[in-house]
């Protein structure tokens, strides 16, 4: 028989290849088994004069029982998918979902879909200030390098307390209402600080008063009353309506903001209960004031609002910093206010003018990118930082890129689930869970990740439109029945939330290990 020659057997291994590769596997597995019983034939002394009455080996090596895991595998993410199914059962048709598993896709539905995200489009804001990196924020007490100092220790000229941005400025009393360990720098050091800089220049009194600088954000409105043109039937539309503003659910912005730009506010945190400060700069002002005549130090005038000298021309008595940026991003997520405060701090750090104008313009045209996001213009559109606008519009695939990866910024700020609106449908046994709820009356949304028992990490968003905004067509209503009423606004808490973390807490799902795992050898 003629030999075949390289060339052919060159041309015919890429086809033997792919037709035999598993016998091949096979084969060489038994070929080693069986070199192996020779080498230990070999090598015996002598023949066995016994016979080996010991457990049979009840699951072959070459068995799927070795890898049990493996094995329940698709039936889990098949019932994992069924799960989220059902949770759709009667959803609203503008619902989208996206479930992965260790980045293997679950679960699909709408995910390109523009809805409003509600509180859910803070991760937008938080993943698009962390692409542009820096730093936390600096507040600054100066006097006028050329302020007199007389031998009395009176200093002639303003003190001035000046703003830096910083989002989360505040006192130890408002901060202690929430009950949580949210970053915060404390206005009480900075004052202290201050009272021992000025004592140590000899100041025992001040013939002028302490001025609030907010300069840095000179252009901010601190409302978003104003409108934003109109819609396809020529009615003004306001980035927030007259309701959410009094609502307190962000308080008056300012680059010099002290307790959420509060102020008063009472022991609860009902935030309708807030009084607002006409000027934020100028309330700063006066809780400055107030610490250092209880410090012993006399101010004669009022405190009030204005500009600084330059830089060059003042003479700094004390800073303090924020903490690092990487603690005031989790925050923004808990506090409205922060998230507004941020969307100002884009448009500065991405080198635009600071007004939320064109930080919002920024958010959409290069932070989200800069993120690493699937940005599309036609499907995000933020028209603020912390979601409130009914104007707002984003995409499941957009939430769940922010989270997918569990070691990004916007991941790690996701809190526990014990320490949201929704800890109240926590499911038994889970602790592993953190999310970050919505329900503000317009839509719902889930976005989180949770670890399961066996390692396994699922990544998933939610958002549902409004169920209010269904209408109802009076023409296909029997004759003499009224029209059904719509269905309220979601709760945190609804059916649909719940019944998502319960679908997403059940995994994994299939058999239990032990079933699928190799059977114990027996005896006989």
């Amino acid at each position: 028989m003629r030999r075949p020659s390289l060339t052919s057997l060159r041309r015919y291994l890429p086809h033997v290849r792919r037709a035999s590769l598993p016998a091949l596997i096979l084969a060489v597995a038994i070929g080693g088994v069986v070199m192996s019983d020779r080498a230990d034939a070999d090598a015996d002394p002598g023949v066995a004069d016994a016979v080996d009455t010991g457990p049979d080996l009840a699951t072959p090596i070459l068995s799927a029982r070795r890898a049990p895991a493996w094995l329940r595998e698709p039936t889990s993410d098949n019932l994992l998918s069924q799960a989220i199914a059902d949770v759709l059962t009667g959803a609203p048709a503008g619902t989208c979902v996206k479930v992965t598993r260790d980045g293997a896709s679950i679960a699909e539905n709408n995910t390109s879909a523009p809805i409003q995200p509600g509180a859910l489009q803070r991760l937008l804001t938080l993943s698009a200030l962390d692409s542009l990196g820096g730093s936390g924020f600096r507040t600054e007490v100066a006097i006028s390098a050329d302020a007199d100092i007389d031998e009395d220790g009176v200093l002639h000229g303003d003190i001035y307390l000046i703003g830096g941005g910083d989002p989360v400025l505040s006192t130890r009393p408002f901060i202690d209402r929430f009950g949580d360990d949210r970053a915060f720098t404390n206005f009480a050091e900075l004052a202290g600080q201050t009272v021992i800089e000025l004592r140590a220049l000899g100041v025992t009194a001040i013939d002028g008063g302490v001025v609030g600088d907010e300069s840095k954000y000179e252009d901010i409105s601190r409302d978003y009353r104003q409108e934003d043109g109109t819609d396809s039937e020529g009615v003004e539309r306001r980035i927030w309506t007259d309701e959410q503003v009094e609502s307190n659910m962000v308080g008056p912005l300012s680059a010099l903001l002290v307790n959420n730009g509060f102020s008063e506010w009472p022991s609860s945190v009902d935030p309708t209960l807030n009084v607002r400060s006409d000027d934020p700069a100028e309330t700063a002002a006066e809780l400055l004031d107030a610490r250092l005549e209880a410090a012993g130090i006399d101010v004669d005038d009022r405190p009030g609002s204005g500009d600084a000298p330059g830089v060059l021309e003042r003479q700094t008595v004390t800073v303090i910093d924020s903490p690092p940026l990487e603690e005031i991003l989790p925050r923004s997520l808990l506090d409205a206010t922060t998230a507004e405060m941020l969307l100002v701090e884009i448009s500065v750090r991405s080198g635009s003018e600071p007004s939320r104008l064109l930080g919002s313009l920024y958010l959409v045209t290069g932070g989200l990118t800069a993120a690493g996001l699937p940005f599309e213009i036609v499907s995000t559109q933020p028209f603020d930082g912390s979601g409130m606008s009914e104007l707002n519009r984003t995409t499941c695939d957009m939430l769940h890129a922010a989270i997918e990866s569990t070691d990004s910024t916007a991941a790690a700020a996701l809190p526990p689930i014990d320490q949201t609106q929704v800890r109240a449908c926590r499911p038994r046994g889970v602790t592993d869970l953190r999310v970050l709820p919505s329900s503000d009356g317009t839509t719902t949304g889930l976005v989180g990740h949770f670890t399961a028992d066996n390692g396994d990490t699922v990544v998933f968003s939610m958002l549902v439109d409004d169920p209010t905004r269904l209408v109802v067509d009076e023409e296909s209503v029997p004759e003499g029945e009224e029209p059904p009423e719509p269905p309220g606004p979601f709760p945190y808490c609804s059916d649909m939330q719940a019944a998502l973390l319960d679908a997403i807490a059940g995994h994994p799902y299939g058999p239990e290990l032990p079933v699928l795992s190799p059977i114990a050898a027996s005896a006989g």
